[in-house]
């Protein structure tokens, strides 16, 4: 109250004598500072943010790749070539090669991480509500010191313990009891709520494996099942329909997380898809193909699929294939098992998790924490300042691990570079898988049994 005057001018809050009045200007400033954006939020946060829709946008990012309302339609017409490569060079192996960060179990390696942590996106806010805790304090010091201290000076003492007998004092150690009865429940509530995000993620994380691996099941059973020569080495027909239906695996898996993920949309469009045709991801007939199709573009994948199973079918059918109709059965199984594991992928996360239950829990952490200042100082005075601080940093980090683990795909930029999981690698991954398991078996180390031949006169195998 005594900096107000030269920071603002002469006016009737900042020149008011008596001490309640002075508390009051406190107060005051306090509430026009938290209408504001804090500063240092920004320095520490890195990614200022606009509105728009009700959704926090980055206005420093493109705004066609990263905003989460952006249509297909809207990135065909921002998106750039630099834009659609830097996503292809993420598909085709160009950069990190883990899904998710890893950790060493060291004490000292882990105490030295910065980026990513809850300590980088949490300090902000932590800091804030330190400083409002100082400034509590210090009104709260001024106003109870009582009257035998000099009048306008800070002698009463920082670090005294509070007056018990003051009456403002005993309100607030009411009020403490009512703050403990409430971490009690947010306490509990939180790390339920904790619990059900990172299920969640977990569920998301395996479901995205459980794709990568139904695929690899098809390629390795078509590679072990593929018509071969006397000599062990695949047929024409069989190496020309094994190249085909991975091409067409690698299509769909790049289609499929571009319409899950919005690091990956802008490949959902026409200038996508021509631009994966020239650098040799898709062939010029799938992309016009693709492009041709009376289907949305985040559905483009479920065509890939189809052409799969089309495959499968006529080298059943040609001889291309051995195995009968156990064979197709087996098959069949794998490709449905594969479309309902993409398809659940896409309803967990419309389903995450319902708007009341994380509205609660975010008013819940937030009036926990924010109280916390009024309800320590009577029993802690000046110490409830470091206490604040460590209970808003943990508390606030388990809500902001909550929020984190609730957004596995990285697609509300909320945190950048936590836990999300590198879809690139995942696409890598299988990439690799459905080039590998064909090679695998390319040349046996002993002779095949071909004693049963079918014919393949009539049938031709369609080639890309």
């Amino acid at each position: 109250y005594k900096v107000l005057p030269s920071l603002l001018g002469p006016s009737s809050l900042c020149v008011e004598t008596t001490e309640m009045s002075k508390l009051r200007a406190v107060f005051l400033l306090l509430a026009l500072c938290f209408s504001f954006r804090c500063p240092l939020a920004n320095s520490i946060d890195l990614r200022p943010f606009s509105r728009r829709g009700g959704v926090r946008v980055s206005i420093h990012s493109c705004p066609s790749l990263f905003d989460p309302d952006a249509t297909v339609e809207d990135l065909e017409c921002s998106a750039t070539n630099d834009d659609i490569d830097s996503v292809l060079d993420r598909v085709i192996g160009v950069g990190s090669s883990e899904i998710i960060r890893h950790y060493e179990p060291r004490r000292w390696w882990l105490w030295h991480q910065w980026r990513g942590t809850v300590l980088q996106h949490g300090l902000a806010l932590t800091v804030l509500n330190m400083a409002v805790s100082a400034l509590i304090v210090l009104c709260l010091g001024k106003v109870t010191s009582g009257t035998t201290r000099e009048a306008g000076s800070w002698r009463w003492g920082f670090m005294m313990t509070p007056n018990t007998s003051n009456t403002l004092i005993q309100r607030l150690a009411a009020f403490d009891k009512v703050w403990h009865y409430q971490m009690t429940l947010t306490t509990f509530i939180l790390t339920f709520f904790l619990g059900e995000a990172y299920r969640f993620w977990r569920d998301v994380y395996f479901s995205g494996r459980s794709i990568q691996g139904r695929i690899s099941d098809l390629n390795l059973i078509l590679a072990t099942h593929a018509r071969r020569e006397e000599n062990g080495s695949y047929t024409m027909e069989a190496r020309s329909l094994l190249n085909s239906v991975s091409q067409h695996s690698r299509a769909f898996q790049i289609l499929l997380w571009a319409s899950l993920s919005r690091r990956f949309r802008v490949l959902l469009t026409d200038r996508g898809l021509l631009r994966m045709s020239e650098r040799g991801i898709l062939t010029p007939r799938q992309a016009h193909v693709l492009r041709a199709l009376d289907l949305p573009p985040n559905k483009r994948h479920n065509a890939c699929l189809e052409w799969m199973a089309v495959e499968i079918h006529d080298g059943l059918a040609c001889g291309v294939l051995r195995g009968g109709s156990g064979l197709e059965q087996v098959l069949l199984n794998h490709i449905c098992s594969l479309r309902g594991a993409y398809g659940g992928v896409g309803d967990k996360l419309a389903g995450r998790m319902p708007l009341a239950y994380a509205h609660f829990v975010q008013i819940l952490v937030d009036t926990f924490i924010f109280s916390a200042p009024l309800a320590l100082y009577p029993e802690l005075g000046a110490f409830c300042i470091l206490t604040v601080g460590l209970l808003t940093l943990f508390y606030s980090g388990l809500l902001h691990l909550a929020k984190i683990f609730l957004d596995p795909l990285d697609n509300e930029e909320y945190c950048q570079g936590c836990i999300h999981m590198d879809l690139g690698v995942l696409v890598q991954e299988s990439n690799a898988g459905s080039i590998q398991w064909r090679a695998g078996a390319e040349v046996l180390p002993f002779q095949v049994n071909s004693a049963v031949k079918s014919t393949l006169e009539g049938c031709e195998v369609v080639k890309s």
